[in-house]
């Protein structure tokens, strides 16, 4: 945990603002100023009370006006407690990325920041990395909360009150370890030995689309990603991501993200030039 100008001190501000993954999660609540921040390519416009989560392989870039402070949360994804079950999808790179607290949500935040703030600073006497991961466990579940009270991600109710939500939370963790591979909602459910049926059901109940279109975001997001932050050639971009063709790439992208991928890629390099 550090302010944010800390970073920045260290950080060259072009690198800040050139497209990076992160390895890591990161939470990031600003307290003072204004900027902007993109994740994955969505700018977000940053004022007090923002809040932003950015998750591992995310792709972030930062564009902080003079002034602007936050405090930061850096975690592994192993390191938070075991979460309920509903939880399972908090981490999710589909899920909402950020909000904007309202004065009372923001205070109630930094309560347990500030509580963190003081564990992390002080001298481990063996119990510091349990507390630290108790205070971690309450601060997502402050942002599930927000979640629920913000009505901007109806997953987290209906993955805590469906039959659906275990294998909702199955097939997207299924959709991650194979998106480069298959698109086809048949292979999804076999591996996770269902029927086709039953999956769309689940993604109808939870994430209110059908299967194909879960499928299809999680692989233009990747899509995306490689295009903002590397220099590979389409061809190989689409290689990546299982297109035979790169006619059949730029089709799929078009209908997904409404312009070209070499249009998209200048959009974005455009951005921190």
């Amino acid at each position: 945990m550090a302010p944010l100008r800390e970073v920045r001190e260290l950080a060259p501000p072009k690198l800040m603002a050139s497209p990076h993954r992160l390895e890591f999660h990161q939470l990031l609540l600003v307290t003072e100023g204004t900027g902007s921040y993109s994740i994955d390519s969505t700018r977000v416009s940053c004022r007090r009370g923002t809040l932003l989560w950015a998750r591992p392989n995310q792709v972030i870039q930062s564009f902080p006006k003079p002034g602007l402070d936050a405090d930061l949360i850096m975690f592994i994804e192993s390191f938070p407690l075991r979460m309920p079950p509903h939880m399972g999808m908090l981490d999710d790179v589909l899920r909402p990325s950020h909000w904007q607290l309202s004065e009372t949500e923001l205070s109630s935040f930094q309560r347990v920041l500030s509580v963190l703030k003081e564990e992390f600073e002080r001298s481990d006497r063996g119990l510091c990395e349990e507390m630290l991961k108790h205070l971690l466990a309450v601060i997502l579940l402050h942002i599930d909360q927000l979640c629920r009270s913000h009505r901007e991600d109806h997953q987290s109710n209906a993955l805590a009150n469906s039959e659906s939500g275990d294998l909702f939370l199955r097939f997207r963790r299924e959709l991650d370890r194979s998106y480069r591979s298959t698109r086809l909602v048949e292979d999804y459910a076999a591996a996770l030995n269902c029927s086709t049926r039953a999956l769309s059901r689940a993604c109808r109940a939870i994430a209110g689309t059908s299967a194909k279109d879960v499928i299809d975001s999680r692989v233009a997001l990747e899509a995306r990603r490689l295009l903002a932050h590397t220099d590979l050639p389409i061809s190989a971009v689409a290689r990546q991501l299982g297109f035979s063709e790169v006619t059949n790439f730029g089709k799929f992208f078009v209908r997904r993200v409404d312009m070209t991928p070499g249009a998209f890629r200048r959009e974005e390099k455009a951005r921190y030039q």
